[in-house]
């Protein structure tokens, strides 16, 4: 049986080859949380799945960088110069501070507002999605099922890179743009590669884009903490093919679609993404969860510790899986623990036992009588 392949794609911030291992990562949480379940004993979610990294934000620190040496440049040019071009120059030689705020609003401000950045990251994607698709389609007899785990920032350029995958001829675009997943000594072979397996795909398909939604589908886009709805290039994510259904009644690109926001979440809050109530009839699923695993709220892996998310997650990607009802029975175990509201009931009963001697019960009716006088207030 051939691997799933799940490519994950970053939100902002700083990622190498190496970042799907780290803590914060949704590859690692969803590794760990499938060890709390029955029929992981002794089994590894890599066993059946291949998580794929898709990176680009080197694209955005190039730019940084080239900012940073442009300011370095004009310094050096002209030594005296008005208050207002030396405030700029400043700003340029700044951007590739760590403790400045672009390296963390940079990367999502270049993608909103510059057609070239899009563009680029949007090419560079499609190459590292496509590469690993042509490879998996040629080289075994049984097809994988192919998935999206995005992020962030991610879920933007995952609509995008989605978007033009599925309706526009970007094979042409291959050939005048250098992609640097296949950079390296090997680089031009590895290129010449997997333009031969596209072409081989599109010689044995009879078309120009083998991705086209009548003939190739995703099996699920899951999107954490959705701001597609705000930053969208591209075609709205509320029209585009990005969305849940079938591919040859609907043109849709995805069988399901998973959109999950978190009601404390910033960024949630500020860019959340409504899904459209007619995808929840064609196999689209909205998920807004209200917990605290990690300091961070926003981390990719707070929203997948979530059980309603990562159980989903797993019957998705793992074939052989399915939720029993042990293990449905840990979506409220968890809400009860580390549900926000729940989080601040203990906190709450725990300052009143060390002020009164008083039974549980007792505690909770006086937590809830607070909470109403709280409401009346």
């Amino acid at each position: 049986m051939a691997k799933n392949i799940v490519f994950v794609v970053h939100g902002i911030g700083d990622y190498d080859q190496s970042w799907l291992q780290a803590d914060s990562s949704a590859a690692h949480r969803l590794r760990e949380d499938a060890k709390n379940y029955g029929f992981f004993e002794g089994k590894s979610v890599d066993t059946y799945v291949e998580f794929v990294p898709i990176l680009y934000d080197d694209v955005f620190l190039r730019i940084l960088t080239h900012w940073n040496d442009l300011g370095e440049a004009l310094e050096s040019a002209i030594p005296v110069m008005p208050d207002v071009a030396s405030k700029v120059v400043d700003l340029l030689k700044r951007s590739d501070d760590g403790e400045w705020i672009i390296n963390y609003a940079g990367d999502a401000v270049l993608y909103w507002g510059f057609r070239l950045y899009q563009q680029r990251v949007v090419l560079r994607v499609i190459a590292q999605i496509t590469k690993k698709i042509a490879e998996t389609i040629t080289s075994s007899d049984q097809v994988p099922g192919y998935h999206i785990l995005a992020h962030s920032l991610g879920t933007a350029v995952t609509h995008d890179t989605l978007h033009h995958l599925g309706t526009e001829d970007w094979l042409g675009a291959l050939d005048h743009a250098p992609f640097n997943d296949l950079d390296g000594p090997d680089g031009e072979a590895d290129h010449i590669a997997y333009r031969n397996s596209l072409d081989w795909m599109k010689d044995e398909l009879g078309v120009a884009n083998p991705f086209h939604p009548s003939l190739f589908q995703f099996e699920t886009v899951t999107m954490l903490s959705n701001v597609s709805g705000l930053i969208h290039p591209s075609e709205s994510p509320y029209h585009s093919i990005v969305r849940p259904g079938s591919a040859s009644s609907e043109g849709a690109f995805t069988k399901n679609y998973l959109n999950v926001n978190h009601k404390f979440d910033p960024v949630s809050i500020a860019c959340n993404f409504k899904m459209p109530r007619s995808w929840e009839m064609q196999g689209g699923v909205d998920i807004s969860v209200d917990h605290v695993v990690e300091k961070n709220i926003h981390s990719a892996s707070n929203y997948v510790a979530h059980p309603n998310v990562h159980l989903r997650l797993l019957q998705s990607y793992v074939d052989p899986y399915f939720a029993s009802d042990d293990d449905i029975k840990a979506v409220t175990t968890f809400r009860r623990k580390y549900g926000i509201n729940n989080i601040v009931d203990n906190q709450l009963k725990d300052r009143i036992k060390g002020l009164v001697d008083i039974d549980g019960d007792g505690i909770n009716k006086l937590v809830a009588a607070i909470k109403k006088l709280e409401q009346m207030l």
